[in-house]
C-alpha cells in the first residue's frame, strides 16, 4: 500500500468530518433552541387553555344543577366551545412543530450516518497500513531507504502523525456514535411525544362535539320561553341605561366639582373653560394605570368571559342585537369583586333591581364594578390593586360580575373603553 497515498487522503478528509460535526453540534444547539422556545410558548398557551376550559366547565356544571337551561349556560357553553376550538388548534401546532422536529431529527441521522461510515472506511485504511507497517524493521527500513536525511526526518515525522491521525480518527468514530445514539433516542422519544399529543387532540375533538350538542339542546330549551326572554332583555336593557346614566351624573358631578375649584385668569376662553384638569397626584396616578394596560388583574379571581364589550347578538333571541358597557365574567355565587388598580372610590351607586355598583377613580379613567350583592368600601376611601370593593350578586340562578372602564378627557367629554384590552390576557 502506498503510505503516501493514506496520508494524503487523512490529512484532506479528516478535518472536514470533524469541522462537519462541530457545525452539526452548533446547529443542533440552535435549532433545538428555537424549537424549545416555540415549545414551550406553545405549551404555556396550551396549559392555559387547559385551566380555562377547566373553570368554565365547573361554571357550566353549576349552571346545569338549576335543573333548567339558562341564558349563563348557553353564554358558557358558546365561550367553552371557543376555548376548546382554540386548544384543537394549538395542539395542530404543536403537532406541526413535532413533525417539523421529527424530519430535522431524521434528515441530522442520515447525515451521521454517512459521516460516520466514511470515517470508519479511512480509519480502516489506517488500520490496515499500520498493520503493513508494525514491526520495528519495516519502520526503520522505510527511514533508512530515504534518499537524504531531511526526508528521512520527514518520513520518520510522518509515522508519528498517522499514529496521531489514527487515534484522533477512533475519538470521532465514537463522538459520531454516541450523537447518533442521542439522535435517534430523541427521535424515539418525539413520536411517543406525537402519539401522545394525538390522542389528547382526538378526546378534545370529541368533547367539542358534545359541547355543540348540549349547547344546541339548550337553545332547543331557551327558545320555547322567548317570552320570558323577552323580558329578561328588556329588564338588563333597562338596567344597562340606569348604570350608564347613573355613571355619567357621578363623573359630570366631578368634572363640574373640579372645575368649580380650579382658579382660571381672566379672559380665559369658554372652551379653555370646559376642559378638565387633573392635580398632579391625579397625573401621576394616570400614567401609572396607563403603563399597566393589557397586564391589569381580573376584578375576580377565577371566572369566565361570556359577554364581551360593544355589540353582539343576542345568546338565543335570533335577529336581536345588544350592547354591552363593558365585560360579563361568569362566576362562583358570592364570589368576592376586586379592584383591578389602585385608586379612591368616587362613588357608590344603588340600582333598583340591579344591585350595587362601586366606582374607582385612576386619574383620568373610572373602573366601574357592578352586579354587586353588597359593597365593602366607601365613598373618598382609596383603595389598592387587588382589594375587595364587593362581592357579586346572584339572580335567577347566575352570577355575573360586571365591569367597566370610562375615560375623561381633556375637554371633558367622557368615553366607554374595552376592559378586555386592559386586563391580563
Amino acid at each position: 500500500m502506498n503510505p503516501s497515498a493514506c496520508l494524503s487522503g487523512s490529512r484532506k478528509s479528516s478535518p472536514p468530518w470533524g469541522s462537519r460535526l462541530l457545525l452539526a453540534a452548533i446547529c443542533a444547539l440552535g435549532l433545538a433552541s428555537t424549537q424549545a422556545q416555540s415549545r414551550k410558548e406553545l405549551e404555556r398557551k396550551r396549559d392555559a387553555l387547559d385551566a380555562q376550559i377547566k373553570q368554565t366547565s365547573l361554571l357550566i356544571d353549576k349552571a346545569r344543577s338549576e335543573q333548567r337551561s339558562t341564558q349563563q349556560q348557553v353564554q358558557l357553553l358558546e365561550t367553552q366551545i371557543g376555548q376548546r376550538q382554540e386548544l384543537i388548534h394549538t395542539m395542530n401546532a404543536e403537532v406541526f412543530r413535532i413533525d417539523r422536529s421529527i424530519q430535522d431529527a431524521g434528515d441530522s441521522i442520515r447525515g451521521l450516518e454517512t459521516d460516520l461510515g466514511q470515517l470508519k472506511e479511512e480509519y480502516a485504511r489506517m488500520v490496515q497500513f499500520a498493520y503493513m507497517n508494525r514491526s520495528a524493521y519495516d519502520r526503520l527500513s522505510y527511514i533508512f531507504a530515504a534518499e537524504s536525511f531531511a526526508q528521512a526526518f520527514r518520513r520518520s515525522r510522518y509515522l508519528d502523525q498517522l499514529a496521531q491521525q489514527r487515534t484522533q480518527q477512533a475519538a470521532m468514530i465514537q463522538a459520531a456514535s454516541a450523537t447518533l445514539g442521542e439522535k435517534v433516542e430523541a427521535l424515539q422519544a418525539t413520536r411517543r411525544e406525537k402519539a401522545t399529543l394525538l390522542e389528547r387532540q382526538q378526546s378534545e375533538t370529541r368533547k367539542l362535539a358534545s359541547d355543540k350538542k348540549d349547547q344546541q339542546s339548550a337553545l332547543d330549551g331557551l327558545r320555547k320561553e322567548e317570552g320570558r326572554l323577552r323580558q329578561t332583555l328588556a329588564k338588563q336593557e333597562r338596567q344597562r341605561q340606569e348604570l350608564a346614566a347613573a355613571i355619567r351624573k357621578a363623573i359630570e358631578a366631578e368634572i363640574a366639582k373640579s372645575r368649580a375649584g380650579t382658579k382660571r385668569p381672566p379672559g380665559t376662553s369658554a372652551a379653555a373653560a370646559k376642559e378638565f384638569t387633573l392635580t398632579p397626584e391625579a397625573k401621576e396616578l394616570n400614567a401609572d394605570f396607563e403603563k399597566n394596560k393589557g397586564r391589569l388583574p381580573w376584578p375576580v379571581d377565577k371566572g369566565t368571559i361570556t359577554s364581551t364589550f360593544g355589540k353582539q347578538p343576542h345568546p338565543v333571541l335570533k335577529g336581536i342585537v345588544i350592547e354591552n358597557n363593558g365585560l360579563d365574567i361568569s362566576c362562583v355565587p358570592a364570589a368576592p369583586v376586586r379592584a383591578i388598580f389602585r385608586g379612591v372610590v368616587s362613588g357608590v351607586i344603588v340600582i333598583p333591581g340591579a344591585g350595587k355598583a362601586v366606582m374607582v377613580s385612576h386619574g383620568a379613567y373610572r373602573t366601574v364594578y357592578s352586579n354587586l350583592r353588597d359593597v365593602a368600601v366607601n365613598k373618598g376611601e382609596k383603595v389598592d390593586t387587588k382589594q375587595v370593593v364587593g362581592t357579586v350578586m346572584t339572580e335567577d340562578g347566575t352570577s355575573t360580575a360586571h365591569i367597566e372602564i370610562w375615560k375623561i378627557g381633556s375637554d371633558g367629554q367622557l368615553q366607554k373603553v374595552d376592559p378586555a384590552t386592559w386586563i391580563a390576557q
